[in-house]
């Protein structure tokens, strides 16, 4: 009978157990370093660049509010329409100065004001699928940050203009551009998402046509199942704009 300790089995010396805890320590405290970096330059992307995006190649391209790089954006991507979801007046320098840009570069500027954070209205989603079905191309889709808004406008685009179907769409929305859905933002997931399962509920293929009957019949919205006029080239201001420089 060996009566020998057996090393195998021998607890580690204290010295040792120390040394392991302190490796996996230090081991999970860098990666949780590495991963916030990495997820906070996501979405730092606004505020230290124009958090620029490709929809579609050659045709539609998304970002951030842009200010100062407007024009090189016109004349490199070669733009003929911007989508402003951001919303503003005259009062605000970002708006008048994309809205002074645009008209001196002769492009169309589409001004659909929508919330960051709350469940689109029926009135918006068919004037988006509008503005995608009749601005000319190449398109520039952007809000403040380019996150969220845009993030519904590229998917949207995607279902109509692709024709891709809801499931792949819904990819618009991606940390890549500064997208959480948290803090009421993930309610701009709720028509992509809602379409999808009423057609895997009915047993449907997608068409950008089924989709825009959706919107008007079946969507749960708080403003009424009526058409809403079409959202035409020009700033929404355009009047208050006109006034306040007569009037200085």
């Amino acid at each position: 009978m060996n009566d020998q300790p057996d090393a195998m089995n021998e607890p580690a010396p204290p010295l040792r157990r120390r040394r392991i805890r302190r490796y996996f320590v230090r081991s999970a405290a860098g990666f949780s370093l590495v991963a916030s970096i990495v997820v906070g330059s996501f979405l730092l992307k606004p505020y230290y660049g124009s958090n620029l995006g490709i929809v579609d190649p050659g045709r539609v391209i998304r970002s951030a509010q842009p200010t100062s790089g407007l024009k090189d954006m016109i004349r490199d991507h070669k733009l003929a329409s911007i989508l402003s979801l951001r919303g503003g007046s005259p009062r605000d320098w970002y708006y008048s100065n994309e809205v002074g840009v645009a008209k001196e570069a002769g492009v169309d500027f589409y001004d659909l004001s929508m919330s960051a954070t709350k469940r689109p209205k029926r009135s918006d989603l068919l004037r988006l699928i509008d503005v995608m079905n009749r601005c000319k191309y190449p398109l520039l889709i952007h809000c403040k940050a380019g996150a969220d808004r845009t993030g519904l406008a590229s998917a949207i685009y995607r279902m109509v203009v692709l024709k891709e179907p809801p499931e792949t769409a819904v990819e618009a929305f991606t940390i890549y551009h500064s997208h959480v859905p948290l803090f009421g933002t993930q309610r701009l997931h709720e028509p992509i998402d809602e379409y999808a399962a009423w057609l895997a509920l009915n047993a449907l293929p997608h068409t950008p046509e089924r989709f825009r009957d959706w919107v008007m019949n079946t969507y749960r919205a708080d403003d009424p199942a009526v058409e809403p006029p079409p959202v035409l080239p020009g700033p929404r201001h355009a009047l208050q704009a006109e006034s306040g420089r007569h009037s200085g």
